[in-house]
This record gives structure tokens, C-alpha cells and sequence, in this order.
């Protein structure tokens, strides 16, 4: 004996079937290495970056700047710990800024995604949070060797350069450190940054970096691990400047004006490098810990206290959004 329930019912699944595309099949475990949601992984574009940054300066530092008359002199002569001049460092970082922006560049095309994405947008390039920053950063190397002065471990002797030649190294200098504030910010907390902060996070990106920062600076000539650990606290900060602005001016400006105080205003030795063309006869003395000796003022305690100081009146100049990204301003 039948019933209804004895003869098939058309269901809805025939019709879904044939509208749904089919369930594709799990990815393979090599093609989830490479890529994630958004294309290719983080780690891998930041290591296609490096890799393209080698290659740019086999081409660029080691053979086309080496056709430059005199370069290879100046070179050696830096590389064996004399003096920098502001005619080696603006060839340098004027090369290297080419170096890094092409690599970014080209990686811009590859991920579609605009240039201005990397921290320096050129709406507001040299604006106001720049020369905020270089206030900033002027303020904080004048204070910090007031300090070193006020407990006897700066003089200011005298005046080292006089009529056009002070103007003459005031400009050139200034130019050459606002090149190495690109080169270094953009190269630390740029792409880097971004690329990185993608995959792991804005907060440990910036740490590992900034101690890449500090890293790198150990191979000059009278550097040490206190000055090391003075630039990484400065990668730290220019990290939570970039956070709370959204772009890198007022890191480039502040970076710039702190080099250019210590070099050619205050003519002190800079992360273990002295330069030429500097504006003051200005001697240290007294012990390392006060002074900071070879590495210069980044080598003092002072530096750290500044750093606490810097951090806070930042925080509170610049508050967070309501949203909790970046600046009200």
C-alpha cells in the first residue's frame, strides 16, 4: 500500500544548486603561505621591498655615485671615521631618498594602492606639522645640552665660522638634514611601517623597527649600545607621532631639526659622527654617563629624561581622536 510519502516531492535544493557557483576546493597550504585576504602576505611584500632596495643600491651607492668626481674620496675618508661633510651627505641622501621612493614606488603598483598611503602625502608636504616638528625637535636638542651645560658637561667656546661661510654651511646643513629626515623616516616608518603594522599590528611593527633603527646606527664610527637604545626611544616617538598625525612631516621636520642642533648649531658629535662646516669651538667634559663621550649627547641620561618629557607634552599637545586613531588636529 503507497502513500504520498512513498513518491519523490521536488525540493528546493535542485533550484539553489543551480543558481550557487559550485564550493571551491580549499586552497592548498602553499598558496595560503603566499597570499592572504588582501592579496599578497605583509612579510612577503616587505621582504620584495628589501630585496629591491639591495639591488638599487648595487646600482646607485656602489657603481653610478662612484662615477661622481671626488665621491669615492669622500667616501673612503668617512668610512675610515673622519669627519662628514655636507657635500658627501646631501650626494648620499639625496641618492638614497631616490633609492627608497622608487622601490616603494614600484611596490605602490604592484598592491594598486597610492603613494601617499606610505606616511608622506604630498598634500601638506613642508606645511605646518613640519616646521611644528622642527620646533619640536630644536626645542628638545636646545633643552637637553642646557641640561648637560647646567650640571658642567658642555662649553661653548667660540664662534667657529663667521660671515658667508656661516650662511653658507647654516643653509647647507639644513638642507642636508631635512634629506636625512626623509630618507630615515620614510625608509624606518614608511612603507616598512606600513606594510608591516598590516600583518602584525601598528604597535609591535613600530618596536621592531625602531629597534632596527637603533640597530643600524651601531655601525658608526663612536656609537654604542646607549646610543642604540637612545635612537630606538627616538623611533618609538616619531612611531607615536605618525599615529597621532597620520603622516610623517612632523617626524621628518623634528628629525631634522634634532640632527641639525647637535651638528651645526651646537656642533656636537651626532650618533658617533662629527661632521665639518659646523658653526661653534664647543667642547664636552665630565663624565660619559652626563656628556654622552664619543656617541654624543644620544649617549646622556638627559636623552632618556627628554624623551620621557617629549612623550608627554606630545601626547598632550596632540590628543587622540575621539575614535581613538590619530590626532584631533
Amino acid at each position: 500500500m503507497s502513500t504520498a510519502n512513498d513518491h519523490p516531492i521536488p525540493t528546493e535544493p535542485s533550484l539553489t544548486s543551480s543558481i550557487l557557483p559550485p564550493a571551491k576546493p580549499d586552497e592548498s597550504p602553499r598558496r595560503k603561505i603566499f597570499l592572504g585576504p588582501n592579496g599578497i602576505r605583509a612579510g612577503w611584500r616587505l621582504l620584495l621591498f628589501i630585496l629591491l632596495l639591495v639591488l638599487l643600491q648595487v646600482l646607485v651607492i656602489q657603481h653610478a655615485l662612484r662615477l661622481i668626481p671626488g665621491f669615492a674620496a669622500l667616501a673612503q675618508a668617512t668610512q675610515n671615521g673622519g669627519p662628514l661633510t655636507v657635500r658627501f651627505e646631501i650626494i648620499v641622501e639625496s641618492a638614497t631618498i631616490l633609492m627608497v621612493f622608487l622601490a616603494a614606488g614600484i611596490m605602490s603598483r604592484m598592491e594598486k594602492r597610492p603613494f601617499r598611503s606610505y606616511g608622506i602625502p604630498l598634500q601638506g608636504a613642508f606645511g605646518k606639522l613640519f616646521w611644528q616638528g622642527c620646533a619640536w625637535g630644536l626645542a628638545y636638542e636646545s633643552l637637553e645640552i642646557l641640561l648637560i651645560f647646567a650640571f658642567g658637561g658642555f662649553s661653548f667656546g667660540t664662534l667657529a665660522l663667521a660671515g658667508a661661510a656661516l650662511v653658507k654651511y647654516a643653509v647647507l646643513w639644513a638642507i642636508g638634514f631635512v634629506l636625512v629626515g626623509i630618507f630615515e623616516e620614510f625608509l624606518f616608518r614608511g612603507y616598512a611601517q606600513f606594510t608591516l603594522g598590516s600583518g602584525i599590528g601598528f604597535w609591535p611593527s613600530a618596536i621592531l623597527l625602531s629597534a632596527a633603527f637603533g640597530a643600524v646606527h651601531l655601525s658608526n664610527v663612536g656609537e654604542g649600545w646607549v646610543g642604540a637604545l637612545s635612537v630606538f626611544c627616538f623611533g618609538l616617538f616619531a612611531s607615536f607621532t605618525l599615529w597621532r598625525t597620520g603622516n610623517l612631516w612632523f617626524a621628518i621636520g623634528y628629525h631634522a631639526a634634532g640632527d641639525y642642533a647637535e651638528t651645526y648649531i651646537y656642533s656636537v658629535p651626532d650618533s658617533g659622527l662629527t661632521a665639518t662646516g659646523h658653526l661653534l669651538n664647543s667642547s664636552v667634559h665630565g663624565s660619559r654617563w652626563l656628556t654622552g663621550g664619543t656617541i654624543g649627547p644620544e649617549g646622556s641620561v638627559m636623552a632618556f629624561v627628554m624623551f620621557a618629557i617629549v612623550f608627554v607634552a606630545f601626547n598632550w599637545a596632540y590628543p587622540a581622536r575621539k575614535d581613538g586613531l590619530g590626532s584631533s588636529r
